[in-house]
């Protein structure tokens, strides 16, 4: 996304509305990654699966950027893009298992705290400034989200697990940006993301055979690999100009997507406390944006 359009959204919205925009778009494109993963055949491992689509990723950017490509690979922080990536293959990998064995509903659920661990981090490391009524619409939030969990069955598998660590991992790459955006553009910080994920995905394979993905599956990684590109994009830009604070109730977005989803393309049917909860992740979005609107308002 060009500085053209943030500074064009300034004139209407605050940059956390504008991050927040963005965060919800994001889990439009996460919802296509998710259900096109869920759909992939569990012969294939996690790690091979990250791979393809880190290396579609890369195709995209480079076609895109044809011109410039090369251009964006100077940077003078390679470790930190590096000790990115690897949170990101990690949190992939804990993420891409268990979607392919758990419900999307209960998966989005679980993966929804690191909306507490990227507040938290945000505060923490980059001193953020705390603000009350945040942290109310993230409590409000994840009080849904256990609402939702609340008739689960599967909460203590060992797939259940792997959510919650990919939620530390993903908050742990989502609070690089902001240090990395000080440095380099956010072309840069994709590239390097998705190169230094597809090294850690190739290595951690090295001594595993390879398993060749069914016909059906090629077309899926594709889709997978470009869907995931639209979600980083959205993702880098809205945390380099927003707190993370604020954009932590956003992410809850994800799951009303994930749900729908789930429903009309794998007949995972939710329990009634999964809408009660849905609506009051809901809520807790639009008391936010509002308090943010009249902040802005009166500045």
């Amino acid at each position: 996304m060009s500085n053209k359009l943030h500074n064009f959204c300034r004139k209407f919205f605050s940059d956390n509305i504008y991050g927040g925009a963005l965060i919800v778009l994001s889990t439009i494109a996460s919802a296509t990654t998710n259900g096109t993963t869920h759909s992939i055949s569990k012969s294939l491992p996690p790690m091979e699966i990250l791979f393809f689509k880190c290396i579609v990723g890369l195709l995209i950017m480079a076609t895109i950027y044809r011109k410039s490509f090369f251009g964006f690979l100077k940077t003078a922080i390679l470790p930190i893009h590096a000790a990115k990536g690897a949170c990101g293959a990690l949190g992939n990998w804990a993420w891409i298992s268990a979607v392919q064995h758990l419900p999307l509903a209960e998966s989005s659920a679980l993966s929804i705290t690191s909306a507490f661990f990227t507040s938290l981090g945000g505060m923490l490391l980059f001193k953020e400034k705390f603000h009350l009524k945040a942290w109310i619409a993230i409590v409000a939030g994840f009080s849904g989200v256990l609402l939702i969990l609340h008739p689960s069955q599967k909460i203590f598998s060992f797939y259940a697990f792997l959510p919650l660590i990919s939620a530390i991992l993903f908050s742990a790459s989502s609070l690089f940006v902001k240090r990395i955006s000080q440095n380099d553009a956010s072309q840069t910080t994709l590239i390097y993301l998705l190169g230094f994920m597809a090294v850690f995905a190739l290595l951690s394979q090295a001594h595993t055979p390879w398993v060749l993905p069914p016909s059906t599956d090629f077309a899926k990684l594709a889709i997978v690999g470009t869907s995931y590109v639209a979600t980083q994009i959205c993702l880098i830009e809205a945390y380099t100009y927003a707190h993370t604070s604020f954009l932590a109730p956003f992410k809850y977005a994800r799951f009303p997507m994930n749900i729908l989803t789930g429903v009309l393309f794998f007949a995972e049917i939710p329990p009634t406390y999964t809408f009660l909860g849905g609506g009051v992740i809901l809520l807790s979005y639009a008391w936010l944006i509002r308090v943010e609107y009249l902040n802005k308002k009166s500045k």
